[in-house]
């Protein structure tokens, strides 16, 4: 199965064609049209600027109230805002105008498990599965689901190929260290933890690691002790 490259908002070329059309056609209706604003949103969210990205997104929506894509890219900002059921309403209404759409699939079972959905999560995904083409980032939310499954080895298995991919990916490498360490396999997680620090993740994510490493040290140290227990006089 092949990774199609999906994106959530327009690639840096369609952006920069946009932007040259616009400037050789200055209208007010230019700057209020919905792909305009999606461009600008995007600029937006680039930035970090997520409250102006969801203001952006929202007159992009009125003057196109059925766009799918308006919606999923309003849904993503809505979750990094912490919006969970407003981001899963948007999905779901999305999805039911472009039901085919993988990056709506992609991000309405990331909305799922990130809301505690987890079965809901894993029929949405399997969707996704069935497709020709997955959409980039889908085999690590593959193996997370699998994961908190506890399909151990299933997980193994899109983890790795999300890490022949993605090498460098903190969280990635942090997935594939917790179901190393489940297989029993302590040396490669702790590899996989140590890399994962080495590639600056977010500092709520380095918290999650450092305290992976840490129980992940503290089970090396119990298992060494029932392994010798102390002599007796």
């Amino acid at each position: 199965m092949k990774e199609g490259k999906t994106f959530r908002r327009p690639g840096l070329m369609a952006m920069a064609l946009f932007l040259l059309l616009c400037s050789s056609c200055e209208t007010a209706s230019d700057t209020s049209s919905p792909n305009f604003l999606d461009v600008e949103a995007h600029k937006a969210f680039v930035q970090g600027d997520l409250v102006r990205a969801r203001e952006l997104d929202l007159r992009g929506l009125s003057l196109s109230p059925e766009n799918a894509d308006l919606m999923n890219n309003l849904a993503v900002v809505q979750s990094r805002l912490g919006h969970e059921k407003a981001a899963l309403k948007l999905l779901e209404k999305a999805h039911r105008i472009a039901p085919g759409n993988s990056e709506i699939l992609l991000n309405l079972a990331r909305v799922e498990l990130k809301n505690g959905h987890e079965e809901e999560a894993l029929r949405v995904a399997r969707i996704l599965v069935e497709q020709e083409e997955w959409p980039v980032g889908f085999r690590t939310l593959m193996g997370k689901i699998e994961i908190d499954f506890h399909h151990d080895r299933e997980a193994h298995i899109y983890l790795h190929e999300a890490h022949d991919r993605h090498p460098n990916n903190p969280l990635v490498l942090t997935y594939l260290g917790i179901v190393h360490d489940r297989l029993g396999m302590a040396k490669e997680a702790k590899k996989n933890f140590e890399e994962a620090l080495a590639r600056n993740p977010s500092p709520r994510l380095r918290r999650a690691v450092t305290a992976l490493l840490h129980h992940l040290g503290a089970g090396h140290k119990a298992r060494q002790k029932s392994q010798n227990p102390p002599l007796t006089p």
